[in-house]
């Protein structure tokens, strides 16, 4: 390490030692380019060094005295060399690379088999080799977690290939929803859904069963937890549902958090509910994919006909449109769809074939690119999906959108890995709910590092008389979360309201219930109670507890006009009461006037009698 020290000491004077056959002497240093890493896992403590052919024999000594020379590679005239402990990679890389003969110094990246999964049944299932799955698990890099909605029959939740893939509650329940009767029991009993919710995401490299589309790569930990589904009940035992129920599914997603809809079911004529619902998911931020149908025909199905949705057809092991599938100009993307292998209930696995089959293809495939680039809108994720596809063939003249093609996952990918600007990918709210008056923290969060300047995120309130938020809260540069205070006024009833943060056309919202006070009107006195006319009363009100942040308003009233109340008197935060005063005149009769006193819907009344 003193040899490690004193070199230091010469290196960062400028200078280093130069070798020839007569002498040694010091010489300036060759200004140097900064060690470039790319974004892939190295070893953390070897670099590879690159030489000229020919003899540097004082450059292979000042290299070993920097660390250890573990290997070379003659025929290249390559080596590597293993650093001391915390000595860093790249002011090591600055001095190598001023030494004479040195061609390039980089780190020494790390390469795995490519992402080949242990799973049993992964060599029977063709559709993932078509669309380059195993080509798109390798780069894979996720950056959030993304959850897809299968809605469907519902999910088989104890399925060993789909347990760890849920979304779930704090306290461990599937996070999912059944509009069939409006409970959280999503259970598959059809297997439909279970089917697809496996070809979009079952758990990879588990030693069990198949392979889901979306993702893994033997560099990521925890892999399987990046792309989670949402089960979304919304069809019965025999696999029918109404679109009422389709619609509620929708909203229901979207509303819950869910990034990508994967809907493989349709009918034959919509509705202005189901494309309302579909059209609200899309404005929401949301991916919606759904299967073009079955019947061989050219004729619309619902929602996949909507613009706002991916219409998937079929396509089999040859890249060959089915025979069974939709077609025409309106429908999208192919996937393969013929004889699909995928999970089922009670721990099985079953070949299906339809669109429904080739729908999860291109859901979980979203959720790789959506993973991997956040910051991409749900309009720059369809184009990507759209456009970085493959050549499909023709089944009997039938064809797809023009540019149309079956998906290739590894390509689309391929597509958005560009670096890119962040982009809002999160608002929370410190609480979901507030007592009136009292203010809550909300917080946004970025897919990057703001850049210089900073990064501006738009604000809005749904009702900005009950909760108010700034216009506008700027995320620091360099940092991926901004703070900022929704303010709250006092509500006679529980309130909700929809605070949305905006920014370069992505949009998060979340919601705040706003409660009333849980302190009451306890009474109202009056002192003296009696006085001649043209005199004046104190009254005063007392709550059951002290007045929250923001005050408390009660509102005052007096049965005739011989005493006169202004119309409310404010308890101010933290006390327990407040007091005002009462105004009376003169008449020829003695009257008693009733003063009451009104505060979240209770009323306290007192007299006071009024004399000549």
């Amino acid at each position: 390490m003193q040899r490690w020290k004193a070199l230091m000491v010469v290196a960062f004077c400028g200078l280093v030692l130069v070798a020839n056959a007569q002498e040694l002497h010091f010489a300036p240093t060759v200004p140097a380019e900064p060690l470039i890493v790319q974004d892939a896992p190295y070893m953390p403590d070897e670099l590879v060094i690159g030489l000229e052919q020919g003899e540097f024999p004082f450059t292979l000594l000042m290299i070993d005295w920097l660390g250890v020379i573990r290997a070379s590679n003659p025929a290249i005239n390559s080596l590597v060399l293993k650093l001391p402990p915390k000595v860093g990679m790249a002011e090591v890389a600055e001095i190598v690379r001023a030494l004479p003969g040195v061609r390039y110094v980089e780190p020494n990246y790390i390469a795995y088999a490519l992402a080949t999964p242990n799973d049993p049944l992964f060599g029977q299932q063709y559709a993932l080799a078509r669309i380059q799955a195993p080509q798109a698990w390798d780069v894979w890099q996720p950056q959030r977690t993304v959850y897809i909605a299968i809605i469907d029959t519902g999910v088989d939740v104890n399925h060993p290939d789909l347990v760890n893939k849920l979304r779930r509650h704090s306290n461990g329940a599937v996070y999912g929803y059944n509009t069939l009767n409006n409970s959280t029991n999503v259970q598959d009993d059809n297997g439909h859904g279970t089917h697809c919710a496996g070809i979009a995401a079952a758990e990879i490299h588990n030693g069990t069963g198949i392979a889901g589309v979306a993702a893994w790569n033997p560099a990521v930990s925890n892999a399987h937890a990046f792309v989670q589904i949402m089960p979304v009940k919304v069809l019965n035992a025999n696999g029918s549902g109404t679109l009422d129920a389709i619609a509620r599914g929708i909203t229901w997603a979207a509303d819950n958090g869910a990034h990508i809809l994967s809907l493989s079911l349709g009918a034959g004529s919509g509705a202005q509910q189901l494309q309302d619902a579909v059209n609200y998911a899309w404005n929401r931020g949301c991916l919606i994919v759904a299967a073009a149908g079955n019947s061989g025909s050219s004729a619309p199905m619902y929602p996949a006909y909507y613009t706002n949705c991916i219409a998937v057809a079929a396509t089999d092991s040859t890249d060959t449109l089915a025979s069974f599938s939709q077609y025409g100009s309106w429908v999208d993307i192919a996937a393969p769809g013929v004889d699909i292998l995928s999970t089922y209930p009670s721990n099985r696995y079953v070949r299906l074939s339809g669109t429904s089959m080739a729908c999860p293809h291109v859901a979980g495939a979203a959720a790789v690119l959506w993973s991997h680039n956040p910051s991409l809108s749900n309009s720059q994720l369809r184009a990507a999906l759209e456009t970085n596809v493959d050549p499909y063939y023709s089944s009997g003249g039938r064809t797809l959108a023009p540019n149309a093609g079956r998906l290739n996952v590894w390509r689309a990918l391929q597509a958005v890995s560009s670096p890119s600007q962040p982009s809002l990918i999160g608002l929370r709210l410190s609480s979901s709910s507030v007592v009136g008056g009292n203010s809550v923290t909300g917080t946004v969060t970025l897919s990057a590092p703001a850049p210089a300047g900073g990064f501006v995120v738009s604000l809005s309130s749904s009702n900005p008389n009950v909760a108010t938020v700034p216009s506008t809260v700027t995320v620091p540069a360099g940092a991926t979360s901004a703070n900022f205070t929704v303010s709250t006024r006092s509500v006679s009833s529980p309130t909700t309201v929809t605070i949305t943060a905006s920014a370069n056309g992505v949009s998060r919202q979340a919601t705040l219930t706003v409660n009333p006070a849980t302190v009451t009107l306890q009474s109202l006195t009056i002192s003296p109670s009696a006085v001649w006319g043209g005199q004046s009363a104190t009254g005063t009100v007392t709550l059951t507890g002290p007045a929250p942040a923001g005050d408390i308003v009660v509102q005052l009233h007096s049965s005739s006009n011989r005493a006169t109340v202004p119309s409310s008197v404010t308890v101010p935060a933290g006390a327990t009461s407040a007091s005002f005063v009462i105004r009376t005149r003169s008449a020829f009769s003695v009257e008693t006037v009733t003063i009451t006193a009104t505060y979240g819907g209770v009323s306290r009344s007192a007299q006071l009698t009024v004399w000549f």
